[in-house]
């Protein structure tokens, strides 16, 4: 096979972080413009002849970057003085990643990435746009070393309902306040400083008006995070809607999104670890969300590694056992001492007293902001006390099992409430560490490490220090 350029849309994307700064403030000034063409044009030339030189760039690396598949692996290089040469096997492979944005769909260009476990952990191994008939002829050619005699395929598609719960527990207020942020910067680029101006001083009045006695910058503030994270919650819908997982031989094949379409394609023997999550509500009710570690599936900004967006206990354990059998989620045979209890309380109440104490010494200092302090006294003890019954849970779920070469490891981050099976084979460090005070109660927290293109460290904490000893048979770091 001879090598191959890019699609040719991959001239705008090499060009368009600076492309669209000028393009759009030029065709702003062409359509608001009331002296006509030839007098815009008079203005504009010094910013079109830029534009053009911009477009130049763009073909030239675009021109200079060239790519092939043969039944080995792929082959790329790029570069005009300085050329890189770079071949990538197909048995190296971990993880293959076909993107289909809505934008690029009139064109039949898809993006195409893949990733191995030595590659960069920010930044595919191999990236480029392409053709969408040639990303899915090199998407079967890439799980040819990954088939076996296996004609069976096994398929997984998750009810509407269980898309719904992954949005609602992952959901990142942040995220969300920050595209809406970008998206007003944006229409202000596009449609000139008054419409932004006015687009907030309109949004500030309404959140003024549904104060409903609140000090106006709490609704403000409240209304923010409240947008913000809806906005996450439709993304996350949208990133997410029309999952589905397949297996045949050792490939997981994930479809997902709507107005970005993406397929991954997995190699089971890249998979590090399984990692079922729950929050305190799920919890109560019973599900679970499944996330593999694998490099390249889930490095990009506001995706997440799923493989099973929500089911209950049985369902997870059902769908686990046909999707990634060589992984099994065990159960815990050590678990925390009762004596052990107050490490897992002492934290949360801590703060809790830590912001009574806090709030009390800014009322008598500040009474004239007696109801802000009031106000905000009370909105920070809500994410203490769920804390505090987070830990409770934590304890009662916290945890180590072992199943053929598996480990399973129970514990809480933060808010999550995490399950984690790992073979033997994938943990590149395991410490016990145990600090001063948990000398006392023999106890130590036991850190694993798990490594492909980054370090996975998960700790679970408090548990016996002879039992960690015994079943994972390694010693105290001093």
């Amino acid at each position: 096979m001879d090598y191959k350029h890019p699609h040719p849309i991959n001239i705008i994307e090499n060009t368009s972080k600076y492309f669209l700064l000028l393009l759009l403030p030029a065709l702003r000034g062409l359509l608001f413009s009331k002296a006509g063409f030839y007098a815009w044009l008079q203005g504009a030339w010094f910013d079109i002849l830029i534009l053009f030189g911009i477009l130049g760039m763009g073909f030239v690396s675009w021109f200079f970057y060239l790519y092939k598949a043969d039944n080995q692996g792929i082959h790329f290089k790029k570069g005009i003085l300085f050329k890189k040469t770079r071949f990538i096997p197909y048995e190296r492979l971990s993880t293959v990643t076909f993107e289909y944005p809505y934008y690029l769909m009139p064109f039949r260009a898809v993006r195409f990435k893949s990733d191995t476990d030595a590659g960069n952990s920010k930044t595919p191994d191999f990236s480029i746009t392409m053709r969408k008939k040639d990303a899915l002829r090199l998407i079967e050619k890439s799980q040819i070393p990954f088939r076996n005699n296996d004609n069976l395929k096994r398929v997984y598609q998750p009810k509407s309902l269980y898309v719904a719960i992954l949005s609602l527990i992952t959901s990142n207020t942040l995220t969300g306040v920050l595209f809406f942020s970008a998206l007003v910067s944006q229409s202000g680029n596009l449609l000139g400083q008054e419409f932004e101006d006015k687009l907030v001083d309109s949004l500030t009045n309404i959140a003024k008006l549904l104060a409903f006695g609140v000090p106006t910058f709490a609704a403000i503030l409240a209304y923010i995070f409240l947008g913000g994270w809806a906005i996450a919650f439709i993304l996350n819908i949208i990133r997410h809607k029309g999952f589905t997982v397949s297996r045949k031989g050792n490939v997981l094949d994930i479809k997902t999104g709507i107005l970005i379409t993406r397929r991954y394609s997995i190699s089971t023997k890249r998979v590090n670890l399984i990692e079922a999550r729950q929050s305190l509500l799920t919890k109560l009710f019973g599900f679970f969300s499944v996330f593999i570690h694998s490099s390249g599936y889930g490095k990009q900004k506001n995706e997440l590694s799923v493989l099973i967006p929500a089911a209950n206990k049985y369902e997870t354990k059902r769908n686990l056992h046909i999707l990634l059998p060589e992984i099994p989620l065990g159960t815990r045979q050590i678990r925390p001492k009762i004596k052990t209890l107050s490490r897992f309380l002492v934290p949360p109440i801590s703060i809790i007293l830590g912001l009574v104490g806090l709030s009390i010494v800014s009322y008598w200092l500040f009474p004239a902001f007696s109801k802000v302090i009031l106000f905000l006294g009370i909105m920070a003890e809500l994410p203490a006390f769920w804390f505090l019954f987070v830990k409770i849970v934590s304890y009662f779920h916290t945890g180590i099992g072992k199943h053929n070469d598996v480990y399973t490891f129970s514990y809480t981050y933060a808010y999550s409430i995490v399950t984690s099976a790992i073979p033997a084979k994938k943990i590149s460090t395991i410490v016990l560490r145990q600090s001063l005070f948990q000398k006392f109660s023999n106890c130590c927290d036991v850190v694993v490490f798990s490594y492909s293109e980054g370090t996975k460290r998960q700790v679970v904490p408090n548990i016996n220090l002879d039992e960690a000893n015994q079943i994972l048979g390694v010693k105290v770091k001093k």
